[in-house]
């Protein structure tokens, strides 16, 4: 008997090793292209690089870059702002949220999200916007 349990409990063990790296894809969550596309149509960016990197947020997964915004400060905060507006629009595959290290940047300075008091996830980012 003693031997019956100690072989389920072994094959058991391979089943849960596959329940657990199925969990964790590495097929990203968000179209990177479909991000840099929508941000670039954003009027007033001068330039788009973004790229949605594994590691990061809740859910291992980030959105990394910058965006190239006009010189004037106030023109350059409104800029950006649409630019998260437009991120927030992109479709996440998954329920659990991802970072969001996005800068916008011009010669009036550096912006992130809370600089224009938007969160840092998409999750967030979407209610924000809703």
């Amino acid at each position: 008997m003693n031997q019956v349990h100690r072989r389920a409990a072994l094959l058991g063990i391979p089943a849960i090793a596959l329940g657990l790296s199925a969990c964790s894809s590495s097929e990203p969550p968000m179209d990177e292209a479909e991000i840099n596309r929508v941000v670039a149509q954003v009027d007033g960016v001068t330039s788009v690089d973004i790229k949605v990197k594994e590691g990061g947020g809740v859910s291992g997964w980030s959105l990394g870059g910058e965006i190239g915004l006009p010189d004037d400060p106030a023109q350059a905060r409104t800029v950006y702002e649409n630019c998260l507006r437009a991120i927030a629009s992109v479709p996440v595959s998954s329920q659990v949220p991802v970072g969001i290290y996005v800068y916008g940047k011009s010669a009036s300075g550096e912006f992130d999200p809370t600089e224009v008091g938007a969160p840092d996830d998409t999750t967030r980012l979407k209610e924000h916007f809703s």
